[in-house]
């Protein structure tokens, strides 16, 4: 790496571009890096955060696998291995040279081999599904040092990521659907709160963060729909049917005081509340699918996002028009989308294998 670059990393470099980030995620990304390479990911983190509007919890995972890139490059002799499961006598040491140059740790990562020799590490180690997930924060954060002039090159354009087989994301029949929506005990307040939950994933398709992340003022009883705030901070608006309507309205204007200690559902409060008046979160959610997918014997693994997955396919099995079925998941792109006419398409498959006289 030339003096340049050794230079914005002992501070000659402009003060933070992208303000910085909250006290509890800062904290969160400052042990595993020297301080000179922390200022880096600090930023970076900021940058993410402000410019980007990724969620904390993509951040976090961004910054465990930065950390572990810098932490973790070529050590020298005296420096035992800390990949995770990786034995020292496997790592590269001080006589493996990069163009003549003996690597050092806290250097190596900003080098096209040093870079490579990492990959090939975690390769052994990981899935590549995490594998991949762990590049793409790489070349994220490589694009970002280019971008603000803080390395001259970005060794990151010379590695490939390993192909991926997509797949099939599961989803639910139509008949499972409704031994899933008919298991709550709607004699009680939380069968009633649990049936609109579940009414509601299904009926919007919207994603389980999103569902907890709902205020009392973001459902439009007359209009039937409701105002999503999904990521990257985008807001969108998706719709109810009868029955979803239904139960939500019951629930909100019958239950929701009960379960809240008395209150009324003021505009700014949580839209589903657990037990002790808190919003739900997203754990909650999933333990409150899982335990009626499994009291109405549905045999396969349910969480709120395989109603997602359930919503899109019955939509486009029933003739909605992909776009449409974009602007409701809330996809940035329609290639994400485009994943549920693979699924339609098995579908069809095996309706015409099971039922075509000679198939």
């Amino acid at each position: 790496m030339n003096s340049q670059s050794h230079n914005a990393i002992d501070g000659t470099m402009n003060e933070t571009t992208h303000g910085t980030i909250s006290g509890s995620m800062s904290g969160a990304i400052n042990s595993g890096a020297s301080n000179s390479h922390q200022i880096w990911l600090d930023q970076f983190a900021g940058y993410l955060e402000v410019e980007r509007n990724y969620s904390s919890h993509t951040i976090r995972a961004y910054m465990n696998d930065l950390r572990q890139l810098i932490g973790c490059d070529l050590p020298n002799e005296n420096q035992s291995a800390t990949i995770e499961g990786v034995p020292p006598q496997n790592m590269p040491t001080t006589e493996q040279s990069v163009s003549g140059t003996t690597m050092t740790p806290g250097s190596g990562w900003l080098e096209a081999e040093g870079l490579r020799a990492y990959i090939r590490q975690i390769q052994e180690q990981y899935s590549r599904p995490t594998v991949a997930r762990k590049i793409s924060a790489i070349r994220s954060f490589y694009r970002y040092l280019r971008r603000e002039q803080l390395i001259e090159e970005d060794p990151s354009k010379q590695v490939r990521g390993p192909k991926l087989t997509r797949r099939l994301p599961a989803c639910l029949d139509k008949e499972e659907v409704v031994r899933l929506l008919m298991t709550p005990d709607t004699n009680t307040i939380l069968g009633v709160r649990d049936r609109a939950l579940m009414e509601v994933l299904y009926a919007t398709g919207m994603r389980v963060s999103e569902l907890c992340g709902l205020r009392v003022q973001d459902y439009n009883q007359e209009a039937m729909e409701m105002r999503v705030l999904g990521k990257g901070g985008k807001e969108r608006v998706v719709l109810l049917n009868q029955s979803a309507q239904g139960w939500l309205k019951k629930y909100l204007n019958e239950y929701w005081s009960k379960l809240a200690e008395g209150r009324l559902p003021q505009a700014e409060l949580p839209l589903f509340v657990s037990r002790q008046a808190t919003r739900l979160s997203s754990r909650s959610v999933h333990r409150i699918v899982m335990k009626h997918a499994l009291k109405a014997g549905i045999n396969k693994t349910i969480t709120p996002h395989t109603l997602r997955h359930t919503f899109a396919t019955h939509l486009l099995e029933g003739g909605a028009d992909l776009r449409v079925v974009q602007d409701l998941l809330g996809h940035t792109t329609i290639n994400t989308t485009q994943i549920y006419t693979h699924v339609s398409l098995e579908r069809l498959r095996r309706v015409y294998m099971n039922t075509h006289p000679r198939a």
